[in-house]
């Protein structure tokens, strides 16, 4: 947890491309000790491939893949069918790789439709990420930009922010090809989308609806939201004195927090 927690602060910090962090994530191969992104995988609850397809899907996709067909999601999970876990004399260290048993080819199909021949000593993950975050791919940015109007405003262009999928259409189509293509002329740059958003009318607007408005109608006012647990644990502690202290009975690497750690 602490490995993958530095790397993807890290990767926030230094503003990383999200096409590479993207990638990173889905393409990492080794231990989850040594190779901080591989936590991704380690971290889904499920090792089957439909489990793996499923998170890669509701993360990077912004699509709940129990709406999609079956033969859809077969496809997807074909993807990941050659991945595997093993263990390590070292405790809670994973490695994880490729099948060393599928030695054939693999013939996949992406969400789109479109089709690709895997040779048997290439990686189906590259292919998939390759197919993702091309730039005139719909799911890959358009999946991101609504989240992050989500996480700013308290609602989703497409709503809810995680359920993305042809009967579910957006309120203001318009704006998310914006947004959309903000992100992929800045080269990825998640900053350039977040300072478009924020120096907008509509994250400037008064929390108050104005006279006459609905009060459910999106975009005509700024949304009162509940602060997240995090920050309102942090508000906390900073108005009230020391915050929560962590223990551990079990000889972990990492046993001590500090007491300032937010």
């Amino acid at each position: 947890v602490q490995a993958y927690h530095h790397w993807v602060r890290a990767a926030m910090v230094t503003n990383m491309p999200y096409d590479e962090f993207a990638r990173a994530l889905l393409t990492s191969s080794g231990s989850n000790f040594r190779v901080p992104p591989v936590n991704f995988y380690r971290a889904i609850p499920g090792r089957k491939p439909a489990d793996i397809a499923a998170a890669v899907a509701l993360t990077f996709m912004g699509t709940r893949l129990d709406t999609w067909p079956e033969a859809q999601r077969n496809e997807l999970a074909n993807i990941f069918s050659r991945l595997a876990y093993k263990g390590t004399a070292e405790w809670k260290e994973q490695i994880v790789l490729l099948d060393p048993s599928a030695t054939e080819p693999l013939d996949v199909v992406f969400p789109d439709g479109s089709r690709a021949h895997i040779p048997a000593d290439m990686d189906p993950r590259v292919a998939f990420a390759d197919w993702l975050i091309r730039a005139d791919n719909k799911w890959f940015a358009r999946a991101v930009v609504n989240r992050m109007w989500y996480w700013v405003m308290g609602h989703g262009i497409i709503h809810e922010a995680d359920d993305i999928r042809p009967d579910n259409p957006a309120a203001c189509p318009g704006l998310l090809e914006v947004l959309e293509k903000e992100l992929v002329s800045s080269g990825w740059d998640l900053r350039a989308v977040y300072r478009l958003i924020l120096n907008s009318r509509s994250y400037q607007q008064c929390s108050l609806h104005a006279e006459g408005a609905e009060p459910g109608v999106r975009f005509a006012y700024y949304t009162l939201r509940l602060l997240d647990a995090e920050v309102l644990n942090d508000a906390l502690t900073w108005l009230g004195g020391p915050g929560e202290s962590y223990s551990s009975p079990i000889p972990e690497p990492f046993t001590w927090i500090p007491p300032e750690q937010r």
